[in-house]
């Protein structure tokens, strides 16, 4: 039996915003995706993982982004990652992992809405 996974997008959520508005939503999404990556890319860069307070800038950045539009792991995972403010390389090299991989199902969620 496979694991029933929640969708990347909680779209109860983003309705809350948008009224059920299909193309707003979708405006919506369409803005968050290189928001959001980009906040992971800084996250990547060597000289902001090597800064604490930067690093926690990008996490919690990411956080609210995600939760904006109910992509509720990928908040999961931002908020983790901010603990890791101080944390070791290896860590925040896994939390990047982590939110790559999180990303990735945004992206193909929100391709299938199209």
């Amino acid at each position: 039996m496979k694991p029933v996974l929640n969708p990347a997008i909680d779209m109860a959520h983003l309705a809350t915003y948008t009224q059920g508005d299909r193309a707003l939503e979708l405006e919506l999404l369409s803005m968050f995706l290189p928001s959001a990556q980009g906040y992971i890319d800084a996250m990547a860069d060597g000289n902001t993982a090597g800064d604490g307070e930067a690093w926690w800038q990008a996490a919690h950045s990411l956080k609210g982004v995600a939760l904006g539009v109910g992509a509720t792991e990928l908040a999961g995972l931002a908020e983790i990652a901010e603990g890791h403010r101080d944390g070791a390389y290896d860590i925040r090299a896994d939390d990047v992992a982590a939110l790559q991989s999180a990303m990735k199902r945004v992206r193909s969620f929100v391709a299938a809405l199209n």
